[in-house]
């Protein structure tokens, strides 16, 4: 590649850390062969029985690796494979696949991936980035079983004989953590984010990692020189001696320094003339949260309740709420002085379904979902806000309203929390009296609604996720659509403008907690915009925050005029690149975002 040096690729930031070695290109085992057939008739019997026994024989093996990585990482990782066993041990799955042996007649490996295909087809249809790798767990999973099914023996490629930045498409869990912790200097995926497998292993072993490179595997060589930034998510492949000092210095003036990229005496999101832009973390239940300080978030600016249903499988009571509730928001009061804890109201429906609490629907996307359930079933609604409000009395707590979309589910919402506040005081439990509630912008109705809404809550926090998938009507879930989905489309910029006016005249905050927030492009132009906080996962906190203190206000002012200085035919892409090149300009390193 001698005459192809410093090729430069960027990716998703995923775990802090410099990385400089040669590169061992990842090879998975392949496809395996499994055998499908019609089973004698008498027999299915046999293949449950053969099934059992495969079930049995994987979950001492995972226990055994539960017990391995919990005492080389010592983090709350080993959910990684918790969350296998309860795959394994899901009772519907299990029918499921013992229905298609005993209906179909089919063998056992072959209802397993019958099974499992529409496992994966149900998670992958979903919008949340975090249930989309999901399937990871499920292609693991499914592999353990038919392997021990099928008696295949194949070995992955896992000889790493010297220290080397492992570049594969993707690694599953079980791949991850067969690798020799001593000879990973850094990981560089095709694919992968901040909430795959990858992703979260390489956090707790303090590994670099860059995930969603696209073609990186095609670019490299086995044995190519790579330097990989975990912090900005940028690699550069087969480097010459100019760019191997640069990153050597670049390395050097981190060193010793924490995850944040703002000076340590600084915020993170304090701009460059002394500007905030506060940059907050978004949390779910049963996630790590000890690293989300150290990267510098200043509050938790969305909670995602839902993760208690979805990890349950039903409605969790009143008492386990409030004990998740109280530990976030206890949690978050160590973040900075003043740090809020913003719980988003139950978000179930569209893409995320829990059995026996989600109807079927012919489209659930604009269906009985979010704010709408929880008015049509309002004891869960009052349960979940008393269990708020409790937590409110063990640190700063705010509560958010998703998918509104029209001023009577604000009052009735507002009429809810009251309710709840006066069961509360009847029973003698303290609560926080001034507890601030909000609602999510994620419907156009809502943004263009914004100037009455303001009027009636305490602040605005937009899912751009949401927002532009509603208002392209384009699924970003769905592939042949997916080049719809456009952050930067001049009706969506103009959606949160109106959104972030409203607020402003009204003196009400304005959060964006969409997955652009977290994009070195796309989060500082919604600052630029005038948002007050952009809330992302904490592990890209160092990158926005890095980019916003290289810049003024004015800076930022002249960044919110870039698409009124191109043609008013321009298109998403035209816009994005834009935004681009100025961004680059300003901070080479940066070359991340989507249009």
């Amino acid at each position: 590649m001698s005459s192809n040096r410093n090729i430069s690729a960027t990716g998703l930031p995923v775990s802090s850390g410099f990385a400089a070695g040669k590169a061992f290109v990842f090879r998975g085992d392949g496809e395996l062969p499994v055998p499908e057939y019609i089973v004698e008739k008498g027999r299915e019997q046999e293949e449950i029985d053969r099934y059992r026994k495969a079930l049995d024989n994987i979950r001492r093996d995972l226990h055994a690796l539960i017990g391995v990585l919990r005492e080389r990482t010592g983090r709350e990782d080993i959910r990684v494979f918790e969350c296998h066993l309860m795959i394994l041990e899901d009772e519907v799955l299990q029918e499921e696949i013992e229905g298609y042996v005993k209906k179909d007649g089919v063998n056992i490996e072959c209802a397993i991936k019958r099974a499992m295909g529409a496992a994966r087809a149900l998670f992958g249809r979903m919008n949340d980035p975090y249930f989309r790798e999901r399937v990871r767990d499920i292609d693991d999973v499914e592999r353990r079983i038919l392997k021990e099914l099928t008696g295949y023996d194949r070995k992955p490629h896992l000889e790493l004989k010297e220290p080397s930045v492992v570049i594969a498409n993707d690694l599953t869990p079980s791949e991850t953590v067969q690798l020799p912790r001593e000879y990973v200097l850094g990981f560089a995926m095709n694919g992968g984010s901040a909430t795959s497998h990858v992703a979260l292993l390489a956090r707790a072993l303090s590994i670099p990692a860059v995930c969603g490179l696209g073609n990186i595997t095609s670019l490299v060589e086995p044995g190519t020189m790579i330097l990989l930034d975990g912090s900005t998510g940028n690699i550069v492949v087969d480097p010459d001696e100019d760019a191997k000092a640069r990153f050597a210095e670049l390395s050097d003036s981190r060193k010793g320094g924490t995850p944040s990229a703002a000076p340590s005496d600084r915020p993170a999101g304090m701009l460059k003339d002394g500007g905030d832009v506060m940059l907050l973390a978004n949390v779910h239940p049963g996630a790590p949260v000890a690293g989300i300080k150290e990267y510098g978030a200043r509050g938790v600016g969305l909670y995602r309740s839902e993760y208690l249903w979805l990890n349950r499988g039903l409605e969790p009571s009143e008492d386990e709420q409030f004990e998740a509730y109280r530990d976030i928001a206890a949690f978050t009061s160590t973040l900075a002085p003043g740090a809020v804890a913003t719980i988003r109201a139950l978000d179930i429906g569209g893409d995320k379904t829990v059995r026996g609490i989600s109807s079927k629907e012919s489209n659930p996307f604009l269906g009985n979902r979010s704010i709408r359930y929880l008015l049509s079933e309002r004891g869960v609604f009052r349960r979940q806000l008393r269990a708020i409000l409790r937590a409110s009395a063990y640190g700063k707590v705010a509560v958010m309203y998703p998918m509104v979309s029209c001023i009577e589910e604000i009052f009735a919402a507002a009429e809810e929390l009251d309710a709840a506040k006066e069961s509360l005081r009847k029973d003698g439990i303290a609560f926080d009296e001034s507890i601030q509630s909000g609602v999510m912008i994620e419907v156009p109705s809502a943004a263009l609604n914004a100037g009455i809404f303001a009027k009636h809550v305490d602040f605005f926090s937009i899912g751009t996720n949401d927002l532009v998938q509603y208002t392209l009507a384009a699924d970003r879930g769905n592939e042949s659509v997916s080049h719809l989905y456009q952050p930067l489309n001049p009706a969506v910029v103009k959606l949160v403008k109106m959104t972030i006016d409203a607020a402003k005249k009204e003196g009400k905050k304005v959060a964006v907690c969409g997955e652009s927030a977290a994009d070195p492009v796309l989060g500082p132009f919604w600052a630029a915009m005038g948002a007050d906080m952009l809330s992302m996962s904490a592990s890209y906190i160092p990158v926005i925050s890095r980019v916003l203190s290289s810049l003024t206000r004015a800076d930022l002012d002249e960044y919110a005029g870039i698409p009124s200085t191109l043609p008013e035919t321009a298109t998403a892409a035209e816009i994005f690149e834009a935004c681009r090149r100025w961004m680059s300009a300003k901070m080479p390193l940066i070359e991340g975002g989507r249009a």
